[in-house]
């Protein structure tokens, strides 16, 4: 099938859950239904692919040892534009590893992701009996993957819930949302500790500005105090909820907000602290 390239722009990229992330994008074309429009049958699939350590071989001989891919599977139409916004869940893997979980833990994909200015990433498109298709390459900026893969879950995802699972309440339809998640330090996964409703959610991540308890800290070394940025922490929270991420380049973790005064603890590697930065 004789049609050219299409010109692919990042739109935006936010942590879903563990390795996984919800990434948007603009196409000037309609990659999911794209042998159809030319008159084609035969589209099996369509995936993008990004390349974490900066190979740009994107062809479907050849597999990309540390990639984060996944299905395009939504697609709407920008109105007043000929372009399409397409939107795909894609999961950080390391295909280098052939035993246990291939999944890149937060710590080491941001030790990867920092020397680059930007993540390379191709759509493939892959119909019976043609060739593969290949868009142009997008540029994904690294600062923004960062950001996400240091950032906690900002709002806790709801859940839909079978009727014979529903909490017994005398508000069946109210909203339920997963309020505490459980770090298992032996695996790249976070796992579900506890549902509840909605609208009774701690502060968490960019809510903390708007708690009347604020807190941030900074991880730093327990003999002399100097900053440790791009330090694996845990932040137990007072009702045992637990909060990981990755200090900042100067060392600072995520801010913490509350409805009343708690006490904290912080979780590190060994010879590592954390001191009050700020609190209001």
């Amino acid at each position: 099938m004789n049609v050219p390239p299409a010109r692919l722009e990042f739109v935006s990229i936010e942590r879903a859950n563990s390795s996984y992330y919800d990434l948007r994008f603009t196409s000037d074309r309609n990659l999911i239904n794209l042998y159809e429009d030319y008159g084609r049958q035969g589209q099996i699939s369509t995936t993008i692919h990004c390349s974490l350590n900066g190979y740009v071989d994107f062809s479907i001989e050849h597999r990309i040892k540390m990639e984060a891919s996944g299905r395009v599977s939504a697609m709407r139409l920008i109105e007043g534009d000929r372009r399409y916004e397409m939107f795909a869940h894609i999961r950080v893997e390391n295909h280098g590893i052939n035993e246990g979980f291939n999944d890149i833990r937060p710590i080491e994909l941001v030790r990867m992701l920092k020397p680059q200015q930007y993540i390379p990433c191709k759509v493939v498109i892959t119909a019976f009996p043609f060739v593969a298709y290949y868009s142009k390459v997008m540029y994904l900026p690294t600062s923004r993957f960062i950001d996400q893969v240091r950032s906690p879950r900002v709002a806790p995802p709801r859940v839909s819930l079978l009727p014979e699972d529903r909490m017994r309440t005398l508000l069946p339809q109210v909203p339920i949302c997963i309020t505490r998640w459980r770090h298992v330090a032996a695996t790249p996964y976070d796992e579900i500790d506890r549902l509840g409703r909605c609208d009774e959610l701690p502060y968490v991540g960019l809510l903390a500005s708007f708690a009347p308890y604020r807190l941030a800290l900074s991880i730093v070394s327990s003999s002399d105090l100097t900053p440790k940025p791009l330090t694996a922490y845990v932040i137990v929270r007072g009702d045992g909820r637990q909060e990981p991420g990755i200090s900042d380049e100067h060392g600072h973790t995520h801010h913490l907000g509350a409805g009343d005064y708690e006490v904290v603890k912080v979780l590190a590697e060994e010879g590592v602290t954390s001191v009050d930065r700020s609190t209001k």
